[in-house]
Formats: C-alpha cells, sequence, structure tokens
C-alpha cells in the first residue's frame, strides 16, 4: 500500500497549529487498472448507498468500473462491465443510478445500483435518445438532485445539450429539451441554472432550464485561455469556476451577482509560471478540488472567490509535462471527506482530505510621497503559490496554507522594493499596508547614426530590456530619442531599422552616461525583435504566419527561437498556446510570409541568409505539404527551397545561406516568399519557423552547436546540370523524386564518384531520397 501524508511547506521557523488543524492530504490506497483491466482511466465519480457505504464509479478506456472504497485502506472491486474502447468514459449519478457517457458508439450506459451491497449483480441498459432523432456517443453528463440528466457534446446537431427526464423510470429516460446553439463541452445545473462550458469558442453560458424545453439564455462569458473545458458553481450560486484546458492556464473566478456585469474577481495556477493544464474544478463547501493533469489533485480556500489561496496538493503523476499525462478527474463529495482521483496511466487513488482554511494577507500599496495608490504593485509572499497584483484600487490579496511567519516582497518598477517579515494564522485575515518610496529618474538620450557617415537614422527603433522594466522608442529627424530611466544597472539595449543591420548589446548605464551613441550599418538583417514590416497572406483557416516568442508543442514546435540573434522572436505559424499539436497548425489553405522590399542593385556578391524550420506529420500519399522559400525581383522569381519534411520528425533550426549572382537579375525592388499549406483531402500537422534573415556579400553558414544537422551534405544547391552529395562513406543509391511523389531518376554513387548527371531534369524544385532521408533540391536554368 503506498502511503503519503501531504504536509504544506512553510517559509518561517515559527509554526503554531490553529484550532481550525493543518490542512493535509493522506493517500490511503491505489489500484492499478493496467495491471487490472490493462486499461487507461477517464473520469469518475461516486455514490453513496442507503447504508453509508461509499464507492468509485471509474470511467476507463475499455469499461466501466465499481469500487468499494468503504474501507478507503482496502478497496474491492465490486462490478466491471467492459464497453467500447474509447479516451472518454464519463459518469454521473441520480439516486441509485448510474449514467455513463462514451465517445464511443455504445449510447448511455445506465446502471441500477439499489442492489449493492446486498448484491453486486447490478441491471444495466443502454439508452441511444428518442427513435426518430437519436444519438450514439457523447463527450459528458452531469444529473441534477431535480432528477434531470444533461447530457453535452452528443454526435447530434452541434453537440449541445440534451435534456432528460429521469423521474418516472430512471432506466429509461425521455427526452424534454435540447440547447444546441454551440458544442458543450461540459456542464452543472442546480435549481433550474445551468452553467455550460463551450471548450472551442472559449466562453460559458448561464440558461433558465426551469422549461426543460425551452431552455433560456441568461448570459454568457469568455474564460483567461478562451478554451473553457468545465464550470462549477459556489454553493451560494454567486460565483462560479471555470478551467481553461491549455497549457499554463488558469482557474478563474467570477462574480455573476449581476448577469448584465458578470466580473473575474481572480484566477490561480496550480504554480505560478508551470505550464501544467486544469482539467476539472469542483466546489466543497468553500474548497475548490481541481484535477490538473501532470499535478495531481490541487485544493484551494476560495471563502473569498477574489483570493483564491492554494492548501496543497497530491500528485498522481510522476513528471511534469505541459501535456495531457496525469490525473483526469476528481471526486471530492463523500461524507465521509475521502476524495477519488483518476490517473489516466497511474490508476485510482484513494485519498483522505483534512479541509482547513488557509491564512490570509490583505492590504493597500501606495506612493510614499504623493500618498496617490499603485497598481501594478507585485506582491509576493514567499512560499505561496502566486505572486499577486495591487488592482486599481491599490488593494492586494494574498495567503497561504499554514499558520507561521513569513517573508513579504513588494516591487513596482520605479519604486524601490520593501522586504517586511509577517505573523499569519490559519482561518484568519491580516491586514498589512505599504508605501513605495520613487527612485528618483534621471535621463538618457539615444542617438542612432549611420556607420561610417555619421548620418542620423530617423525612424530607428529601439528597445532597453531591464529585469524590472522594459522602454521602448523611436529616433526622430536627428536620430535621437529621450528616454526617462530608474535603474542605474546593466540594461540590454536592441536598436534597429530595415535596412540597416540590426544592433544589440549590454551597456552599463547609469546617472552619468546622459548619451548613449549606436551605429548601425548598411544592411538588411531580421532577428524579428522589431516589426519591420513583413506581411502576411494566405487561406488557410488556422496557422497563419505571426511574429511571436515561440509556444512549444508536443514534439513539434521548439519553445525557442534562432539562439544566434537578438531577442526572443521569431516568425512562427500558429503560435497557439495549448500544447496540442493539432490546435493551430496549418489547416485547409496556405499560409506565406513576404518580406520588405530590398534592394540588391549594390551588393557585388549577395549572400541571402536565414534559419527556418519545418514539420509535417504526413500520410503515405503524394507530398503536399512543402515549405517553399522563393525569391522575387518585381518580375521574375526563383525557387531557392522547397522542403518536404521527414514524417514527423520533431523540429530544429537549420541555418541557410545562398549565392544569389546569376539566380535572376537585380533590381531595387526584391522580396522573399515564404510559404506553407495544408491542403484537403489529406490534412496532416503542419507547422513552420523562419528567422535570422540576413544579406551580407560573403556566406554565412552559422549552426549551433547544440543542434544536430544531417551529414550528408547536397551542393551546390540551387544547381544546374550536376547534383554532388557529401558525406558519403559507401556506394549508395540515389533516387529523385519530382513534388507530386513521381521518381524521375535513379542513381547510384561513391565516395570516390559523388556526382549525378541531372542534365535530363527539367528546372524545377525535387527530393532526393539518401539512405531513407530525405533532402530538398532546386535545379536552375542555365
Amino acid at each position: 500500500m503506498r502511503f503519503l501524508k501531504f504536509i504544506v511547506f512553510i517559509f518561517c521557523s515559527i509554526f503554531n497549529f490553529s484550532l481550525w488543524g493543518q490542512f493535509s492530504i493522506d493517500s490511503l490506497s491505489h489500484i492499478d487498472y493496467q495491471a487490472l483491466h490493462g486499461a487507461n482511466l477517464n473520469d469518475v465519480w461516486g455514490y453513496t448507498d442507503e447504508l453509508g457505504n461509499e464507492y468509485a464509479i471509474v470511467g476507463t478506456s475499455k469499461g466501466t468500473s465499481i469500487v468499494d472504497i468503504t474501507n478507503g485502506a482496502q478497496p474491492q472491486e465490486v462490478f466491471w462491465l467492459a464497453g467500447s474502447e474509447s479516451i472518454w468514459r464519463d459518469p454521473c449519478v441520480f439516486g441509485n443510478y448510474a449514467y455513463v457517457t462514451t465517445e464511443a458508439e455504445d449510447g448511455l450506459l445506465i446502471i441500477d445500483l439499489s442492489p449493492l451491497p446486498q448484491s453486486t449483480n447490478l441491471p444495466t441498459t443502454l439508452y441511444t435518445g428518442p427513435a426518430a432523432n437519436p444519438w450514439q456517443s457523447a463527450h459528458t453528463c452531469f444529473t441534477s438532485e431535480s432528477g434531470y440528466a444533461y447530457i453535452f457534446g452528443a454526435n447530434r446537431g452541434e453537440g449541445g445539450v440534451i435534456i432528460l427526464d429521469l423521474n418516472a423510470n430512471p432506466m429509461q429516460p425521455t427526452e424534454v429539451g435540447v440547447y444546441d446553439v454551440s458544442y458543450v463541452h461540459d456542464g452543472y445545473e442546480r435549481n433550474d441554472t445551468l452553467y455550460t462550458g463551450h471548450i472551442y469558442d472559449g466562453y460559458f453560458s448561464i440558461l433558465d432550464v426551469s422549461d426543460h424545453s425551452n431552455p433560456v439564455l441568461l448570459a454568457t462569458q469568455s474564460t483567461p485561455n478562451f478554451f473553457t473545458h468545465n464550470i462549477w458553481p459556489s454553493a451560494d450560486g454567486q460565483t462560479v469556476y471555470t478551467t481553461d484546458e491549455i497549457s499554463g492556464a488558469f482557474i478563474a473566478a467570477y462574480d455573476i451577482s449581476n448577469l448584465q456585469q458578470i466580473q473575474e474577481t481572480d484566477h490561480v495556477q496550480s504554480q505560478q509560471g508551470t505550464s501544467v493544464i486544469p482539467h476539472n474544478v469542483h466546489v466543497k463547501d468553500a474548497y475548490l478540488i481541481t484535477s490538473y493533469y501532470s499535478d495531481g489533485i490541487v485544493v484551494h480556500d476560495a471563502h473569498d472567490p477574489s483570493n483564491l489561496i492554494k492548501l496543497g496538493s497530491f500528485d498522481t503523476y510522476v513528471g511534469q509535462t505541459p501535456g495531457f499525462d496525469g490525473c483526469w478527474g476528481v471526486y471530492p463529495f463523500f461524507a465521509s471527506n475521502k476524495a477519488v482521483a483518476a490517473d489516466i496511466t497511474e490508476g485510482l487513488f484513494i485519498l483522505q482530505i483534512n479541509y482547513a482554511p488557509a491564512a490570509s494577507l490583505v492590504g493597500v500599496v501606495k506612493d510614499l510621497v504623493s500618498g496617490q495608490v499603485l497598481d501594478q504593485v507585485s506582491v509576493q509572499l514567499l512560499g505561496a503559490a502566486m505572486t499577486e497584483k495591487t488592482n486599481a484600487q491599490g488593494v492586494y490579496k494574498t495567503g497561504i496554507a499554514s499558520t507561521g511567519t513569513y517573508v513579504v516582497e513588494v516591487n513596482k518598477p520605479g519604486y524601490y522594493p520593501q522586504t517586511v517579515q509577517v505573523t499569519l494564522t490559519e482561518g484568519q485575515t491580516t491586514t498589512l499596508n505599504f508605501n513605495l518610496l520613487p527612485i528618483p529618474p534621471f535621463q538618457l538620450q539615444i542617438n542612432v547614426k549611420e556607420e561610417g557617415t555619421n548620418i542620423p537614422i530617423s525612424n530607428a527603433q529601439i528597445k532597453l530590456t531591464h529585469p524590472q522594466i522594459t522602454h521602448e522608442g523611436l529616433t526622430n529627424g536627428l536620430g535621437q530619442e529621450d528616454l526617462t530611466l530608474f535603474y542605474q544597472d546593466t540594461y540590454e539595449v536592441v536598436v534597429g531599422k530595415w535596412g540597416y543591420q540590426t544592433q544589440c548589446s549590454t551597456p552599463l548605464i547609469d546617472a552619468s552616461t546622459q548619451e548613449l551613441v549606436i551605429y548601425l550599418k548598411k544592411g538588411y538583417y531580421d532577428d524579428f525583435t522589431f516589426d519591420f514590416g513583413w506581411s502576411v497572406i494566405g487561406t488557410a483557416e488556422t496557422g497563419a504566419w505571426e511574429r511571436a516568442n515561440p509556444n512549444p508543442t508536443t514534439a513539434t514546435v521548439f519553445d525557442d527561437d534562432s539562439q544566434l540573434d537578438c531577442g526572443l522572436n521569431a516568425m512562427v505559424t500558429g503560435n497557439g498556446t495549448t500544447p496540442n499539436t493539432d490546435q493551430n497548425d496549418v489547416d485547409n489553405g496556405f499560409t506565406t510570409l513576404i518580406s520588405p522590399i530590398f534592394d540588391l542593385t549594390g551588393l557585388p556578391t549577395p549572400h541571402l541568409n536565414y534559419a527556418r524550420s519545418f514539420y509535417c506529420y504526413h500520410g503515405p500519399g503524394n507530398f503536399d505539404d512543402t515549405l517553399s522559400i522563393v525569391l522575387s525581383n518585381g518580375l521574375d522569381q526563383v525557387v531557392l527551397e522547397e522542403i518536404i519534411a521527414p514524417q514527423g520528425q520533431a523540429m530544429t533550426w537549420e541555418y541557410k545561406s545562398f549565392a544569389l549572382n546569376g539566380l535572376l537579375p537585380f533590381t531595387n525592388s526584391m522580396q522573399l516568399f515564404v510559404r506553407t499549406a495544408d491542403y484537403a483531402p489529406n490534412f496532416n500537422i503542419t507547422e513552420a519557423a523562419f528567422d535570422h534573415f540576413s544579406l551580407s556579400n560573403e556566406p554565412v553558414l552559422e549552426v549551433n552547436s547544440s543542434l544536430t544537422t544531417p551529414s550528408i551534405v547536397l551542393y551546390p544547391n540551387p544547381g544546374q546540370d550536376q547534383l554532388c552529395i557529401g558525406g558519403i562513406t559507401k556506394q549508395t543509391n540515389v533516387q529523385v523524386y519530382q513534388l507530386d511523389g513521381k521518381k524521375c531518376l535513379t542513381a547510384q554513387i561513391a565516395p570516390t564518384q559523388p556526382s549525378i548527371d541531372t542534365q535530363c531534369l527539367p528546372n524545377g524544385a525535387y527530393i532526393v531520397e539518401i539512405n531513407g532521408q530525405r533532402f530538398s533540391w532546386v535545379k536552375l536554368g542555365q
């Protein structure tokens, strides 16, 4: 038996127990469903019979399980019913009946629980809706105390809400209403008010269902990360709590006392700054019990909905990921204060929770000199899960689980920080106000000039970054910009303009500096720290190019820009906030990134340099999703690269340099086009990235040593009537394909004869396959 008692960590050495006792979660036992049924777990619910025996109703990938947890240390499975395999199986309970939805087309499973505990021979039936309007699968369900079941995400219509009356015969429901405006992922009903989460639309709805045949929409509200997974009301019905099923998202609290002016009162993470996904939040008394994927079960004190305080957690999953690994669901409503948690791969955990209120800290922060309240002041209670900020009234609210003496750090850019100690007590609110002293400012003038001529450069973009604050500006007609600074410290300084090479440096700047002169070389360079005017066109429904700090997705998009340049930005397709690889990739169309115009007429031996990356998980059919990079002079164009990504190979930066002489006539209207697409009928997972653009008189082949590059090299690329292949150590077959997948040339090469004759090939882009690896190659005319 696994036994783990969670003791909340405190920062200080003084430790007093309050009359409430300390919050804790005990692990009573664990069931390995991989060993029991070879199954993963989905959601979980609970049931208590007339004798007070407690049961977990467990949705698994292969069926439905019922476990007697009355003796939490010795749980016993008392019922198993196999079903079609599905990663979604969601139970709910009304009276002595369990209802189980699944996205397998098994219909709604209904189980009569009334024979328990005397008999485990439980009658079952399947319900698939009215004969004239059936449905076979659904995502989730909820049953109300008044005897109605709400079916969410069924495979009928938009997948909204189907309302069933259970009162006449719980084993044979009657459909009495529908709300099918848009897809509903999950919901909750109490006192004829239905709360629904519209995950793909990013909002929740509140409906009056007193007339179940005619639901009336009362209000809607978007949630912080626009991916509204579930919703649960407080006991008094004045607040609702929501989750967004997105990496790094929040549990959010909303005051719904006035449905015409719904207000967010607070939002929290399991631990600030992590990328863990919250799944389902539940409300028990004044506590939030939430299943987080790789963080397990997390409990927050919600006595004050504007000050959600983490009490503690129990982690069911070893490791930490930003994806859908770990705890799926939790049921915390047993009278014994047991809870059951369903972890997808690790099985069922039976827990004992001792609830106790947090120690709260509140106050107001003001300017010491003017007396004005200060907003956006950072208030960090060391040891607490979240760093809080003051609101427009200067008010902050925070807290921690246990009684003790703690350190509080208060900080706002432009003010001297404060650090103090405070003693907090469980179940009590302590008030602590702060007055911050402003830091005397000093002035800095930045002068931007052209290197070699000293000509002032107007409209140059400037970015000064300090750990506390970022200053941005634009030079005037004299090439100057005046900034007001507070910190005499080292800054990261980046200055750039299209037609010049961006400069970044880290000077020490203090009050005596007064002037900083930056010289820019003429030329073209862009690391996308600034917006130099690249444009985007396309037809893709999702995944358009954007300038951003790349957000990672599982096994596809990396979480960094080119490490060889200034800043953190790159151009990426569909920079979504979820780790779901198929959530914001390029779909159903193309997206093209277009550079500003550049002039090549003054460069004798111009080279185009850039970093790029491409991912495509494609099927066995023709090569269809590519990343193409095209150079244009305003009249003609040439394909520099037509890239086919090895199927499913994770993204890495590859650095390219192309000699441009002879490709096409140079003009003062040159542009670069970076295009990718994903067309029907084979919708694939398609992502691309582009960074570190420059033009130079010499080749720039920079390679980050932390990245792997293939040992096989094709040159020249672009080429003409001969293709040479470097890195070959033995006799090897080479196949050359057109982009439609048609093989057009087969040859053999060896270390002593590493080239093939390509005179027979028309001009264009090709895929070259060598030892199972695919490379792009472009043939140009004479």
